[in-house]
């Protein structure tokens, strides 16, 4: 039942934490109410422990390496739902001469603090499909929907200008390959996966207002 209730606070927080919170603090919760009869006829716990490393691509380059957790309740032999956070190590690729050509046309912008590197906080609900038997090798499909949460008031310095957000909506799907790593406990595994980050932004520069963040990326995780 604790663990339960947990989940049910993590969740809440989360959908609380996204843009329209409204709607998907109602998303959420409806997820709940038809998650916590399940987990009280057996679905039993399940824990994650993840390393990636993400790549910037495209326009806005941002790379990232992160640490995180997520916890939940698999449901079924091939249906995980819970929720999760972890810890974002942010740096942006910036244009030679970042700055020289409006900076002076525009001094309190460029004024404001600023930085390449940061620390972000990503909170997030997290959906994963086995596609296989779990007692060996198999296929899993990984979502993950949420909110990143930049550690300080600096602008981020990216390409021509700054992102502007200290809160930004976060999506990570995966795919990848579920390895069991003790034969008498088979929840006991290694997952290899290859991922997509996107993540959008308020942004500022002469000719733009808004960015969207992308990424691919790897990771490895062990789950218990």
């Amino acid at each position: 039942m604790k663990w339960g209730k947990l989940l049910t606070c993590i969740l809440f927080a989360v959908g609380s934490a996204l843009p329209a919170s409204a709607q998907w603090g109602e998303i959420v919760n409806g997820m709940t109410n038809v998650a916590l009869p399940t987990i009280r006829q057996g679905a039993r716990y399940k824990g994650y422990l993840e390393a990636d490393f993400t790549m910037g691509v495209g326009n806005y380059r941002s790379n990232f390496v992160t640490v995180g957790t997520s916890q939940g309740y698999m449901f079924n032999d091939w249906f995980y739902m819970g929720a999760g956070i972890g810890v974002d190590l942010l740096w942006s690729t910036v244009n030679k001469g970042w700055g020289d050509d409006w900076a002076a046309d525009n001094p309190d912008w460029y004024a404001h603090e600023h930085t390449s590197s940061a620390v972000m906080i990503p909170v997030f609900t997290d959906f994963r499909f086995i596609l296989g038997d779990t007692s060996k090798t198999a296929f899993f499909v990984n979502m993950r929907v949420g909110a990143a949460f930049l550690c300080s008031d600096s602008y981020i310095r990216i390409r021509d200008g700054y992102l502007t957000n200290q809160s930004y909506f976060y999506f990570q799907p995966a795919v990848g390959v579920r390895i069991p790593v003790n034969r008498t406990k088979p929840r006991q595994a290694i997952d290899i996966g290859l991922h997509y980050r996107l993540m959008t932004s308020d942004y500022w520069s002469n000719w733009q207002h808004d960015a969207t963040i992308n990424g691919l990326g790897v990771n490895i995780s062990y789950e218990w």
